[in-house]
């Protein structure tokens, strides 16, 4: 039998309503409440507002209490006659969402709800009916408010037009993106990509069930390292689980960078002069279309052939010799560009393979070296996405704000993201992004992503930033974010059918990676 929470006594609108609970009543703001119309229909309704009353004290009587408490703290109200056989009782002003049982939209109803309407605890069963899935989804937690009625995301929706997961540092990111990968995975063939950072995804590799055997079974690491490094993540990732991740080594040309990476790469590292940028911006082109030099190991060859244009494009032989110089010094420091034959070119058809997790391992490398490859990989998948040559995929960039920071600060990798935003949609290149700083997030990007996974938030710009980017996100939606337990999220966007507080999945079906060290324990332990 469905909870009985108030009786209507006003309609502000046909889609807004007043009603007062009985005396002793709880209600809550962003309850959520089932109506009748008068004929018999139900809807879904939000409470967005509430207010706390009681028949023996109003206003006045509140002013005239007070000033008696002032002359005598030891004053009890029962020493007065107020012995609280009347319980408080709660006004609340609720919004009416619709009912969407027959169709992929929630439909309002047109006129307005009758004074005296009974007003009840929305029921599992009405939430399921309401929130049921129309098409292809995943589902990744449930309603915050009844464990008995599951959040699904459509699926299409989510990766067509990109999504973030946006939460300070210990709110539950990484848990969230390995839930939400994980079910896909164990529904769907969909090719997912995983630039990660901190190495904490190649435990999607250590099955806890044998449906996690599935997700091990599809996952295959990629390591951006020197060997050495590569060697001691290894060792580590099988000292705590007991389980060899068959890590591979991850190589690239030096011709696979774009002009515009080239250029920042060694401006950033090195500095660059204007006349050696004038000398990439000219020839550099020319050397990656250079069928001889595509695969070339020889760096030496490389500059060969950028002295040519250095001749035409500047005076004198100085610019170019340090350029030379620059150029060995990159080639040298970059542990995953290729620099002999035995160093295996992984192509991107191994990369993005259907029913394939790929992890990209770059937590063994310097940040700029990170933001360095993947400028590389992405601009490289992109265009063999647009070719057709790969099927569609999701791509996740953790610690996205190293990549496409806000403003006018550059990256190299920063252009590529940015295309990826804007043109991957068209071609089924989703991607998710995810960071602990929104603030510091290029505006464009974070404005192309049409879902929100948004958890705790405290910080006041990191607050204001979403709200300002996101056209779902309400003052109160704010009010809420920053108060949120870990593991709790807000679900904004196309992909639901309803923002609604949620509790991301608790169980796993692998092992997770991610977690926030304890000084304490590390100590004892050192």
């Amino acid at each position: 039998m469905n909870e009985f929470k108030g009786t209507v006594f006003e309609t502000v609108s046909s889609i807004r309503i007043k009603f007062s609970t009985k005396p002793g009543e709880t209600v809550s703001t962003g309850s959520l409440v089932e109506i009748k119309d008068s004929d018999g229909k139900k809807y879904l309704g939000r409470v967005i507002g509430i207010q706390r009353k009681n028949y023996l004290i109003d206003q006045d009587g509140a002013v005239q209490l007070s000033s008696l408490f002032s002359e005598n703290e030891n004053l009890d109200p029962d020493d007065i006659g107020i012995r609280g056989e009347f319980d408080d009782f709660i006004i609340c002003e609720v919004e009416i969402i619709g009912n969407r049982e027959h169709s992929n939209f929630f439909i309002r109803p047109k006129e307005p709800f009758k004074i005296g309407t009974k007003v009840y605890k929305a029921s599992p069963e009405f939430l399921n009916k309401q929130l049921e899935p129309k098409t292809n989804s995943i589902e990744i937690g449930y309603f915050r408010d009844n464990e008995d009625v599951p959040i699904h995301i459509d699926l299409n929706e989510l990766i067509s037009k990109h999504f973030s997961v946006l939460a300070m540092t210990g709110s539950g990111k990484s848990w969230t993106i390995s839930v939400i990968i994980e079910s896909i995975a164990k529904k769907y063939d969909i090719p997912i990509l995983i630039f990660d950072p901190h190495g904490e995804y190649s435990s999607l590799k250590v099955a806890k069930s044998g449906e996690g055997e599935k997700i091990a079974r599809k996952t295959r690491i990629f390591v951006a390292a020197d060997e050495y490094t590569k060697k001691r993540s290894d060792e580590l990732f099988e000292n705590k689980f007991n389980v060899n991740r068959n890590s591979e080594s991850l190589y690239f040309n030096m011709t696979d960078f774009e002009t515009y990476q080239i250029i920042h790469l060694l401006r950033s590292l090195y500095e660059l002069s204007e006349a050696q940028s004038r000398i990439l911006q000219a020839g550099w082109a020319e050397i990656t279309n250079e069928p001889e030099l595509k695969d070339t190991t020889d760096i030496d060859a490389i500059i060969d052939k950028l002295k040519v244009v250095g001749e035409s494009t500047t005076q004198g032989p100085s610019a170019m010799k340090i350029l030379s110089t620059k150029l060995k010094m990159l080639y040298d420091s970059l542990p995953y560009i290729k620099k002999s034959t035995d160093q295996k070119i992984i192509e991107e058809d191994e990369i993005v393979k259907k029913g394939q997790i790929s992890v990209i391992d770059i937590s063994g490398i310097e940040e700029i070296q990170q933001q360095a490859l993947v400028a590389i990989l992405s601009s490289r998948i992109l265009k063999e996405r647009m070719k057709g040559k790969i099927p569609p995929l999701l791509l996740i960039l953790e610690e996205a704000h190293r990549y496409i920071p806000s403003g006018a600060v550059n990256t190299a990798s920063k252009p590529t993201i940015k295309r990826v935003a804007q043109e991957g949609r068209k071609f089924l290149m989703g991607m998710g992004i995810v960071s602990q700083r929104p603030s510091r997030l290029d505006d464009d990007v974070l404005s192309q992503c049409n879902n929100q996974i948004i958890m705790r938030l405290t910080n006041p710009n990191d607050q204001n930033y979403v709200k300002k980017v996101s056209e779902w996100i309400s003052e109160a939606d704010v009010d809420e974010i920053r108060s949120m337990a870990p593991g709790e999220a807000f679900i904004f966007g196309s992909a639901v059918p309803l923002s609604l507080p949620m509790r991301i999945k608790t169980k796993r079906l692998t092992e997770h990676g991610g977690y926030t060290p304890d000084i304490v324990d590390e100590l004892e332990n050192f």
